[in-house]
């Protein structure tokens, strides 16, 4: 009977073991099942925010859509520079003219993406067989040296300190090391036997900005064309020290006015060059509208600005022209009117033009004929097989083409023509010459940081302004053609 009753209590005992545990479980699982319908409810709130985004931004595209087709619209209807003016003619614009790229309409920047003057040359993307890599290169005295060695055994974990080590291998970090630094220049002076007091020449300030600290505020300003508030800016988040729009001006006249000799010098020697490429574009300086011209070759470049758009502007800085010069330019007549030795006419500014004329009408093939001539003229120059009796051919074919009657056409046609003949004996001059280019892309690139300056900064607050940027973007640009550094060359001038 005994025994039958300590069965019935461990049996008992097992049973309220085994309920504790399923209450236990079940508390478990109440807690599991409030985190997630707490889960769920904070899921809930965020689909219901991603739907109201979801609902804002379908309004906000659909009235981004009804803005562009009343853009289109507008441009449609629309008659300004970048259309003929004639009802069925085709859009003017970067790839078939003169007008620039910020001038065109949203159907013609589109268009210009998918479409080029450049023949595909079949090769794939990117680097081609045979192409000089570049990278990193380690040095052989690193500025400072960090050992990283095991302090503990990864199996046993005994200290390894003494245990002497093998160098498995070594990596090399590259870094700036932005560092402010203070520097001050006592100036003394020394009673000599005679009784003469002799004096250090000194400055007549109290503290004063250095020579790297003025030329990173003019490389920022004219090589980076970063405006006067965000140079303010940035020298004051990386040293701290504050700095005034006033003061950065300042640094930039003064330093304009050291590199005077430099500027100066540039100019001589252009005088002397035997081929230089010119170009102008226009810029806000103030309210009115200044020129910017650039006189430039492999090795120099000069930019000044002036009011003037014709020969004036040119006479005030070459008043006895280029004598001993080939000029590339496009075809603004005020070139044409120095004195130089001879001319080559932009061809790529034609090709862009005849490009027009393919477009304007597609069952002719005079315009055709002309791009597949300078064409020919061109890669027979890449080629290096240029001989006289080719010269010969291509003037005779070219003339023949200038000959042809055209009234039959669009009077577009004519008027390109009549252009042509004007400068009909300067389009094969780099033929006969290699050291004469075919195209003024060098000097369109020259006065592109004009367009890219005011496009940050809006304008040239004063005309002294933007002579020093011209005169300082004039020298960084001639360092960088000779393999120089920009900053270093402003360096140079800043510690004149």
């Amino acid at each position: 009977m005994a025994k039958d009753c300590t069965d019935i209590d461990v049996v008992l005992r097992q049973i309220n073991q085994r309920l504790r545990k399923l209450e236990k479980s079940d508390s478990e699982k109440n807690e599991e099942i409030g985190r997630l319908n707490r889960l769920n409810s904070m899921k809930d709130v965020k689909i219901h925010s991603l739907e109201m985004e979801l609902a804002s931004t379908k309004s906000e595209l659909a009235d981004a859509r009804e803005r562009i087709k009343e853009l289109e619209e507008e441009e449609d209807n629309d008659e300004d520079d970048n259309t003929s003016g004639t009802s069925g003619k085709p859009e003017k614009n970067s790839s078939n003219s003169s007008v620039p790229p910020s001038q065109e309409s949203i159907a013609a920047r589109e268009l210009r993406r998918t479409k080029s003057l450049r023949k595909p040359s079949g090769k794939p993307s990117g680097g081609q067989p045979g192409h000089e890599g570049h990278t990193l290169k380690t040095v052989a005295e690193p500025d400072r040296i960090i050992r990283h060695e095991p302090a503990y055994c990864k199996c046993c974990g005994r200290p390894l300190e003494g245990i002497p080590y093998r160098k498995i291998r070594k990596t090399q970090i590259i870094d700036i090391k932005l560092v402010v630094e203070t520097t001050e220049e006592q100036y003394c002076e020394k009673v000599c036997e005679c009784g003469c007091v002799n004096n250090c020449d000194a400055p007549n300030c109290r503290i004063k900005y250095g020579d790297n600290l003025r030329a990173l505020v003019t490389y920022l300003n004219v090589v980076q064309c970063v405006p006067f508030k965000r140079i303010a800016e940035f020298i004051s988040d990386l040293s701290g020290q504050k700095i005034s729009e006033g003061t950065v001006q300042n640094i930039l006249k003064e330093n304009s006015g050291k590199a005077d000799g430099a500027y100066e010098e540039i100019r001589r020697r252009l005088e002397t060059a035997p081929v230089v490429g010119a170009d102008e574009t226009g810029a806000a300086v103030g309210k009115q509208l200044h020129w910017n011209w650039i006189f430039q070759n492999d090795q120099l470049t000069y930019v000044y600005q002036m009011k003037s758009r014709g020969q004036q502007a040119i006479d005030s800085k070459f008043p006895k022209g280029l004598p001993n010069t080939t000029l590339v330019t496009d075809r603004h007549q005020s070139y044409f009117k120095m004195n130089v030795k001879s001319h080559q006419v932009c061809l790529a500014h034609l090709l862009r033009n005849a490009e027009y004329l393919n477009e304007l009408d597609t069952g002719q093939d005079w315009s055709r004929r002309f791009i597949h001539l300078i064409s020919h003229a061109m890669e027979l120059r890449r080629a290096g097989i240029i001989t006289l009796r080719k010269i010969k051919v291509l003037n005779t074919k070219m003339k023949k083409l200038l000959g042809e009657s055209l009234t039959h056409l669009d009077e577009e046609f004519e008027s390109f023509k009549r252009g042509i003949l004007k400068v009909k004996d300067y389009l094969f001059t780099f033929l006969s010459d290699p050291h004469v280019p075919y195209d003024n892309n060098a000097s369109e690139r020259g006065v592109r940081k004009i367009k890219i300056k005011q496009k940050v900064s809006g304008c040239f607050r004063t005309d002294s302004g933007a002579d020093d940027f011209a005169k300082l973007h004039s020298i960084a640009e001639t360092a960088m053609k000779n393999g120089n550094s920009k900053f270093n060359a402003i360096l140079a001038v800043v510690q004149q």
